[in-house]
Formats: structure tokens, sequence, C-alpha cells
């Protein structure tokens, strides 16, 4: 009679893993397959595991993620991102240009700032250089800086303010009370440089006759008309006087004379003209037109 055999021992000393079906020693607290820990029970049945049916450890259900790894992970970004703005704000002003110093007069790139260019002013010009305003008339001068884009602020002035007055906008107001005509300088002043306007203004009548300076000590500024053919001295046109080709301002301007310079009076030409000749150099003469104000009776004839 055979004996029979014991059935073989089980060993105890190894389980299988209920998740990936592996066996491991009881020594191990988990799995080293899948990092499982074991159950209660000692044995699992074979088949059971994960692993046999082709799953992974990532693919496991019901695993939370460690709480220690995510917090881990955000600490990293965090650091990795300070680390970045720390970075582009110490590199940027090498890269883009720094701060501009105060007082440097210049601007860097990146700066949002322009500087200011100074435009110095060159001259000044009037829009007229003679008006002749009947009484109360008005008139308004404009001044024109050089260069264009020189920004100047303009201060305008009378040579007498009982003939015309003028405003901080070069509005001129004829204000002479006289019955006859007299003249005024109107200057323009800006940046250093003037410029003049002469005003002939009619009186209304309703006041005494003003004598400009140089005139004649008698009722008018020539003391009365000019005889043909007489010589006259040019007088009171501080800023210069203009002869021009025809009894008014309208005509053009041919030549200019100063005080005390010596001209013919060939005639009365109405209007307080009167028709000139005047020497050109070299012997030479032309004829032109001024107005009588500036003209006072030679003290020697010829």
């Amino acid at each position: 009679m055979a004996t029979k055999k014991a059935p073989p021992r089980r060993n105890t000393d190894v389980i299988r893993c209920e998740n990936c079906g592996e066996e491991y020693s009881t020594t191990y607290k988990r799995c080293p397959f899948c990092d499982e820990r074991p159950s209660s029970r000692s044995y699992p049945p074979v088949g059971g595991g994960r692993r046999v049916a082709g799953g992974t450890r990532s693919s496991r259900s019901g695993r939370q993620p460690n709480p220690l790894q995510v917090a881990g992970l955000v600490i990293s970004l965090v650091l990795i991102i300070a680390a970045i703005v720390i970075v582009i704000t110490t590199l940027s002003p090498l890269l883009f240009g720094g701060k501009p110093a105060e007082g440097s007069g210049t601007s860097q790139p990146g700066s949002t700032s322009t500087p200011v260019e100074t435009v110095t002013l060159e001259a000044l010009t009037l829009s007229r250089t003679e008006v002749t305003l009947e009484a109360g008339e008005p008139f308004q001068l404009t001044a024109a800086p050089t260069p264009s884009d020189a920004q100047v602020t303009v201060t305008w002035t009378s040579s007498d303010p009982d003939i015309a007055t003028v405003d901080e906008y070069g509005n001129i107001a004829n204000v002479y009370k006289g019955s006859n005509q007299v003249s005024v300088t109107i200057t323009a002043s800006a940046g250093g440089q003037t410029a003049t306007c002469t005003v002939t203004c009619t009186g209304d009548g309703t006041g005494e006759d003003i004598v400009p300076s140089g005139g004649a000590s008698t009722g008018g500024q020539t003391g009365g008309a000019l005889a043909p053919n007489t010589d006259a001295v040019i007088t009171g046109a501080t800023g210069g006087l203009n002869i021009r080709s025809g009894p008014g301002t309208d005509y053009t301007v041919q030549a200019s004379t100063q005080d005390g310079a010596t001209v013919t009076v060939l005639g009365d030409a109405g209007n307080g003209w009167y028709h000139i000749r005047y020497a050109t150099g070299g012997g030479n003469f032309e004829e032109g037109y001024v107005m009588g104000d500036y003209l006072a009776p030679s003290p020697v004839q010829n």
C-alpha cells in the first residue's frame, strides 16, 4: 500500500500582493513592486492583482496624490517665477538703457520725456511799418519771429500814449484830440530784438494840437505849408523815415532816410504829403513822397 504524501507545506513567509499579484516576503511592509500595503489577509487568491491584469501603478483607482508632493511642486513654481522676475528687473536697465542722469538734457532709449530745444530769436518783423489812422480809428499790428518756431512774448509800447495807445496784443487806438496830424512810433520788443511802426494819427479836433519833438514852435510841425523848391530837414523820425513812390502808405518804399537829412520840397501832394527830391549818393538824385509831419524848413536855404 502506497504511502500517502502529505500536501506541500504552504510558505507562510511569502504573501501575494492584492494589487499587482506578485509574491514578496513578509519582511516588506509594502509591496516592492507596486508599493501597496498588504491587507489583513496573508495569502490572497492568485490572479487577483492588477499587475496580472495589465494595470500600472499610476492607474490604481482611489489613490490620492501625496500632499507633500503637491506642496513641494507649488513652492518650486513660486521660486521659479520669483527668480525670473528678479533676473528681468536686474538685466532690463543693461539691455534697454538706464535712467538718464538729472540735468543731462538728453533722453535715453525707452524714456517717455522729450528734451526741450531752445530756439534763439534772430529777428522780429511787423505786419506794417507805416500806418495812417483817422480820428478814433483802430488798427492791429502783428509781430512775426524769425525763426518762425521761436517761442517769445512780445511787449508793445507807444512813444506817445496821448496820440496812440497799444495793448499787449498789438491793438492800436488813435486817441489824438488835436486838429492836425502827428505821428508816434509803436515798438515791439522780444528776446532782445525790436521792430517799429510809424503811426500817423489825425485828431478829432476836440483838444489842443501837439507839436512833436523836433518840430517848429508854431502851431504845427512844419510851421505851415512848405514852399516849393525849398530845402527841408527830416525831423522826428527816430526810427527812420520811408520815402515812397506816391503820396500814401499804400505806395511802395523806394528809399529810407534818417533825422537831420536834407531834402528839397518840390510841392504839396495833398493829404499831408509832400513831393521831394533827395540825394542817393555820387551826385545823383531821386524823387519821392514823405509825410509833411517829418519836414521842417531848413535854416539855410540855397
